[in-house]
C-alpha cells in the first residue's frame, strides 16, 4: 500500500503574515493595502479581522516575525568558538550577502517607525529589535550591553543597514564590518 503525503495547508493567519511580509517589503506598510494582502493571502477579508484586530496589529505580529527570524538567524550563522573578531565579522558579512542576493529591504524595524510614527506598538517592537541587537553583540564580543564597545558596534551595524538599503552595497557594509573588527 502507498503512503501519501499529505502537506498541511498553512493556517490563514500564516498566509496573511507571508503575504504582508512580501508586500511591506516590496510596496512599503503604507503602500500596501488590506485589500492587496487579503487577495495575495488567498482569503476571506474576515480572516483578516478574525485574525488581527487591525492593520497596526497586523503590523506588530509581521513585527514580531522578523524579530523572531533575525534573532533565530543571528544565532544560527554564529560560533562561539570564534575569535571575537570573527563573530563580529560574520554579522557584517551575513547582511552583505543580502544585498548580494536581492534579499535584503532594508531593516523593517525603522521601515516601521517611520511609517507608523505615531503607533507605540511599533516603536516598541522596534526597541525590542535594538535590545536584542545590543545583546547579541554584547554575546558576540564578550561585553557589557552597556559599554561603550557594544554602543559603537550597535552604530556601525546601523550605519552599515543603511549603507545597505540606500547605496546596495555589499562593499559598503563589509567595510563597515571591518570597522567593527578594529573596534573589538
Amino acid at each position: 500500500m502507498e503512503t501519501m503525503t499529505v502537506t498541511p495547508v498553512p493556517s490563514a493567519r500564516a498566509r496573511l503574515l507571508a503575504s504582508a511580509r512580501r508586500l511591506f517589503h516590496e510596496h512599503g506598510i503604507n503602500a500596501t493595502g488590506i485589500d492587496l494582502i487579503v487577495r495575495s493571502a488567498g482569503v476571506a477579508k474576515a480572516s483578516l479581522y478574525n485574525n488581527f484586530a487591525s492593520k497596526e496589529a497586523l503590523v506588530v505580529a509581521y513585527l514580531e516575525d522578523e524579530l523572531n527570524g533575525w534573532v533565530d538567524h543571528a544565532r544560527a550563522v554564529d560560533d562561539p568558538r570564534w575569535s571575537r573578531q570573527e563573530r563580529i565579522a560574520t554579522l557584517f558579512e551575513v547582511l552583505a550577502l543580502s544585498v548580494e542576493a536581492n534579499t535584503f529591504f532594508g531593516c523593517p524595524f525603522t521601515n516601521a517607525v517611520i511609517e507608523l510614527p505615531e503607533c507605540v506598538a511599533v516603536r516598541q517592537m522596534a526597541d525590542r529589535y535594538r535590545d536584542e541587537v545590543r545583546a547579541h553583540i554584547s554575546v558576540l564580543v564578550g561585553e557589557a550591553p552597556g559599554s561603550t564597545v557594544v554602543s559603537r558596534l550597535v552604530l556601525v551595524y546601523d550605519g552599515a543597514i543603511t549603507a545597505a538599503k540606500v547605496a546596495r552595497d555589499a562593499g559598503l557594509v563589509r567595510q563597515a564590518g571591518t570597522l567593527a573588527q578594529d573596534l573589538v
